[in-house]
């Protein structure tokens, strides 16, 4: 047996390494999925039409591990701050992007991509500008996160 007391953690402290954990798991998987899993499937899957069906149901997946992942840190966020704050407002803007991107954009991208109309490419750009969105958003928060214990 040790002799050593232990120090008890500073108040936040269990909350703010469920943050990290949550915001780690939804970063990690934009970046993952964004930079490995899409440009993988397009790289080893001859079929563009087959490569692009594999993207988008990672794609798809990730949209869906965002709103449950950012649910609970909004939740959380809204219990903490006890009016808008910037960590409160990255969390909205994260899940903000994540639903216009997979639920407003894509729709259309995949219907112009289906009749092989010209305005697939800007779907296309817009979709990625909503996921860099989403992105940047989490960056953001996770950044700010080691500044909510004091």
């Amino acid at each position: 047996m040790s002799s050593e007391r232990r120090v008890p953690l500073p108040e936040g402290t269990l909350r703010l390494r469920g943050q990290i954990v949550l915001v780690g798991l939804w970063l990690g998987g934009l970046a993952a999925i964004g930079l490995i899993g899409a440009p993988t499937a397009f790289a080893l899957i001859a079929q563009r039409l087959a490569a692009a069906a594999v993207a988008s149901r990672m794609f798809y997946w990730m949209s869906l591990a965002g709103l449950v992942l950012g649910g609970v840190l909004l939740v959380v966020e809204k219990r903490r701050a006890l009016r808008m704050s910037t960590p409160l407002l990255l969390v909205m803007g994260g899940l903000f992007f994540d639903v216009l991107g997979e639920f407003v954009i894509v729709p259309q991208l995949l219907a112009a991509a289906a009749t092989g109309a010209a305005s697939a490419s800007g779907w296309h750009l817009a979709a990625s500008g909503a996921y860099l969105g989403q992105a940047l958003c989490v960056l953001a928060y996770a950044w700010l996160l080691p500044s909510q214990l004091r």
